[in-house]
């Protein structure tokens, strides 16, 4: 993965571009999250820069574009999920509201764990109106302590993070698939005994 581009952000802006790359993920830059929270780990062993700051920088680009992903779910959301209830989708949004009320605190946490869901939780959970507060006590404690851990791991070893988080993105998307995979098959065995 060349990070040319983010080298040259750096050496321009300094902490502020530790923010933005950890901000700017929330758009599709074509950067994975571990990828960019390591980065800001490894420019603090490489370089002049604070673990402090550093971390603080990154840790504010995570959560405020997942706070933003939150209010835009819940602003454009609602009238999604509205059209999608008057369809066949009703019973599925019916079973997710469900899961999010019963499981809704353990899931926002979880998620920032699994990749591709971590992109999408603020989205549905803005959406299904979760309560903002109760949101940020979950996602912003299990976004601070995924990105101690993936920080650390590019401050620990600066030269060898691109292979570890390549083998561990493998693992973690598998996990990811079983996880879903799992609650897919048990909402629809659930379903289908409701049914009988």
């Amino acid at each position: 993965m060349d990070l040319t581009f983010l080298m040259e952000l750096v050496q321009k802006y300094g902490y502020v571009s530790m923010f933005i790359f950890n901000w700017l993920l929330l758009f599709g830059m074509p950067l994975p999250n571990e990828v960019a929270a390591s980065f800001s780990g490894v420019l603090t062993e490489i370089s002049y820069f604070n673990p402090i700051y550093a971390f603080i920088s990154a840790y504010l680009g995570l959560i405020t574009s997942n706070t933003f992903a939150y209010f835009l779910g819940r602003v454009l959301g609602k009238r999604l999920l509205d059209r999608l209830n008057r369809t066949r989708l009703k019973g599925t949004i019916d079973r997710f509201t469900q899961f999010m009320d019963k499981h809704g605190k353990m899931a926002i946490s979880f998620s920032f764990f699994l990749p591709g869901v971590r992109w999408a939780m603020p989205y549905v959970v803005g959406a299904n109106c979760y309560p903002f507060m109760q949101y940020m006590l979950y996602a912003y404690t299990a976004g601070f302590v995924w990105m101690f851990i993936y920080f650390n791991l590019g401050r620990t070893f600066p030269y060898a993070y691109e292979s570890i988080l390549q083998n561990l993105q493998i693992f973690l998307i598998a996990l990811t698939v079983l996880i879903v995979g799992g609650i897919v098959l048990r909402y629809y065995f659930l379903s289908k005994a409701s049914k009988k």
